[in-house]
């Protein structure tokens, strides 16, 4: 019966364990940041419903310097969707027929593999398709933006530099996951500037305050005006005299965005250069009201990577470490 009994225990530690942990048996996602798996007949594929659909895939990010498609993008047919293909960590499987039961578009994360993010698209036929596509453009980028996003705010929640992050939670009151490879580079009582280097790219954060100054401190044109007077006093360029600005013969996209603790932020996406020099390339900036200092905190990050065109991935993981910006709650 002692026997019986601890061999039921163990049962249950085991169960309990599967529950509480359902994905610890799946790989992880395969295929490198920005590839997507569209799974699609050539017969789809070849009409507007599929291009209309690759088209969106493929559209550029916006805010680079030089045009790069939102995804790196391959079509293969549905006898090629093998187990490791499965494994790939944006997948779009469509289904086109008479066949099909209920017509729509599902969303679905960590199916055949961990952080994975899968949409399935059901339709009659490719009018039917064409208009689910039509009708749900946004929601299709936004939802394979979001997963890029999350696996890399993932990665930076559990290799952050402490001493950094500290750094930042004690001089403005937020937290935020900076990567373990950043270095400081400048500290003074309102500006914080951090960054990644190597032998042919860099990819930096700075933080800093800006006064808050009633109806207009978040609109595009305060917001910019104060990021040229700080880059001109704080961010020196390497020959005499220079400094970094921003590059007002580019549209600087000005959006309003919802993030994990903040439902009012302004993001700012465009291109940096350095006055009185060669350098440049993208940046984001993103702003938040702190009601308690009367500021508007600045939290901005940027990439220069003169050798290689390809940015996005870069920016992208600027992104992941900015919408991890958390105001620190005081104790009571």
């Amino acid at each position: 019966m002692k026997q019986l009994a601890y061999l039921l225990l163990i049962v249950s530690i085991i169960t309990t364990s599967c529950k509480t942990q359902p994905n610890s048996h799946k790989p992880n996602p395969s295929g490198n940041a920005g590839v997507m798996i569209i799974v699609m007949n050539d017969a789809v594929k070849k009409t507007e419903a599929g291009k209309k659909l690759w088209d969106i895939m493929v559209q550029p990010m916006i805010g680079l310097p030089q045009e790069e498609p939102m995804f790196d993008v391959s079509v293969i047919p549905h006898r090629s969707l093998s187990d490791f293909m499965k494994t790939y960590r944006n997948i779009v499987v469509v289904e086109v027929g008479q066949e099909v039961q209920k017509e729509g578009i599902f969303f679905h994360k960590g199916t055949w593999a961990k952080q994975q993010a899968l949409v399935r698209i059901y339709a009659k036929d490719a009018a039917s398709m064409k208009q689910l596509v039509d009708d749900n453009e946004l929601k299709l980028v936004g939802f394979f933006t979001k997963a890029e996003r999350e696996r890399l705010s993932h990665y930076f929640k559990t290799t952050f530099n402490k001493d950094l992050k500290d750094k930042v939670a004690n001089t403005f009151g937020v937290s935020m996951n900076i990567p373990r490879d950043f270095s400081l580079r400048k500290e003074e009582a309102d500006f914080i500037w951090m960054s990644q280097e190597t032998n042919s790219s860099s990819l930096g954060l700075m933080i800093y305050e800006i006064d808050y100054v009633g109806e207009g401190s978040f609109s595009k044109e305060y917001l910019l005006n104060q990021r040229d007077k700080t880059m001109m006093k704080k961010v020196p360029g390497p020959s005499e005299g220079s400094y970094m600005t921003t590059e007002h013969q580019f549209p600087i996209n000005y959006q309003v965005i919802k993030t994990p603790t903040d439902t009012n932020t302004v993001m700012l996406r465009g291109l940096w250069k350095v006055q009185g020099d060669m350098m440049g390339g993208p940046f984001i900036a993103m702003a938040h009201h702190n009601v308690e200092r009367n500021k508007i905190i600045i939290t901005e990050g940027y990439s220069y990577n003169p050798e290689k065109p390809k940015k996005r991935n870069m920016v992208r993981q600027l992104e992941a470490i900015l919408y991890s910006y958390s105001p620190i709650k005081k104790e009571q």
